[in-house]
């Protein structure tokens, strides 16, 4: 599982890391704000309800919003010695490599509260971040076209366009969500033993389902839009923004079986300029009551395992970390994206393999 196999990346991160986060910055630090950066969207709305603001209501600092957290952003800020968010959620893959890379602040954990960090989670307390949620990324599909109960249930039936003809949207081999696992599953490769990926198998088959692709998705937004305006009937979306939509009586609804099930995680970029403040949120973003608030805006799952107690039965039951969904889907192994090969990870690779395709 993901959560497991990342302990070998960070080990060696640990020992690659030659400088640690330290507090002698404290003329260049500004007591009175921290700059956070999420997804924007609904999603930070919901963040800032649930964590933003509460988090300035108890502490007196001021959250700066920023939007776009990327490996890019964040190798830039480092060169230029000017680093602009002192917290930042990031997808694990993007994480991973940021540990590898020498580009985050280990976290200081004297200076975070024992009695809450024994309740999130072991499995995403790391050296260099600590997870921020659950969620996870779903066969999702218009009802008007398939109502539930009549819709696709396995990746196979996704790729099955006589049983289940339509456009379809799919991620694109850019996006932060990759199309490879599903393709593979597709393929009839058992969800436990997609580890580690044949990249060329998971190709082979998207190429039996490109022609049916409507869009390649870019962002977490384009695929439910494009479920609620019958551009697609079926595709690939996060369990959350489905849930939402369907909520606001949207005709859409997803399946957990063969979700990919994976976990974000909040961190410090090196050289920010406000590590105290940075440690103060994250320590706040991890207790259960705004754990579970989020969980009430935003179906996502809380880490920390007391705010399950904040929630009730169906809002529990709505979620990806519920134990009843959770044996239906199977961990991204942000592990396997990150390891190198000739000097790149397996994410470059299957980009290189990615846009190859996409011209063939």
């Amino acid at each position: 599982m993901v959560l497991d196999l990342t302990r070998r990346v960070f080990s060696s991160g640990l020992a690659a890391s030659a400088a640690i986060a330290t507090f002698g910055r404290a003329q260049a630090q500004n007591s009175d704000a921290v700059v956070v950066c999420s997804y924007g969207g609904g999603f930070q709305d919901a963040q800032r309800k649930a964590l933003f603001e509460p988090f300035t209501k108890a502490t007196g600092i001021k959250v700066v919003e920023a939007t776009g957290p990327s490996l890019a952003k964040v190798r830039a800020m480092n060169m230029s010695g000017n680093v602009e968010w002192d917290v930042a959620m990031f997808v694990p893959a993007d994480f991973l490599i940021l540990v590898e890379s020498n580009l985050l602040e280990k976290i200081d954990y004297n200076a975070i509260n024992k009695d809450i960090l024994a309740q999130v989670d072991k499995r995403v307390v790391q050296p260099f971040g600590v997870g921020a949620l659950f969620y996870s990324n779903v066969i999702a599909f218009n009802t008007k076209r398939y109502p539930t109960g009549k819709h696709p249930r396995t990746w196979a039936e996704v790729w099955n366009v006589q049983k289940f003809p339509g456009p379809r949207i799919l991620p694109a081999g850019t996006f932060v969500v990759r199309p490879t696992e599903f393709a593979l599953m597709a393929d009839g490769v058992p969800p436990q033993q997609l580890y580690p990926l044949d990249l060329e198998r998971s190709y082979r088959n998207l190429s039996k389902i490109k022609q049916h692709v409507v869009k390649w998705q870019t962002s977490g937004a384009m695929a439910p839009q494009a479920l609620v305006d019958g551009e697609a009937d079926i595709g690939m979306a996060s369990h959350s923004r489905i849930v939402q939509l369907k909520s606001e009586g949207a005709a859409v609804d997803f399946e957990w079986n063969q979700g990919l099930v994976t976990a974000d995680y909040w961190a410090i970029p090196k050289g920010a300029k406000n590590v105290r403040n940075a440690l103060k949120f994250i320590e706040f973003a991890s207790r259960p009551e705004p754990q579970a608030e989020l969980s009430k805006l935003n179906p996502v799952g809380p880490v920390n395992s007391s705010a399950s107690s904040l929630l009730t039965p169906e809002q529990a039951q709505r979620l990806a970390s519920h134990p009843d969904n959770l044996e239906k889907q199977v961990w991204l192994e942000a592990a396997w994206w990150a390891q190198k090969t000739d000097g790149k990870t397996n994410i470059e690779h299957n980009i290189e393999m990615w846009n190859a395709w996409l011209r063939g």
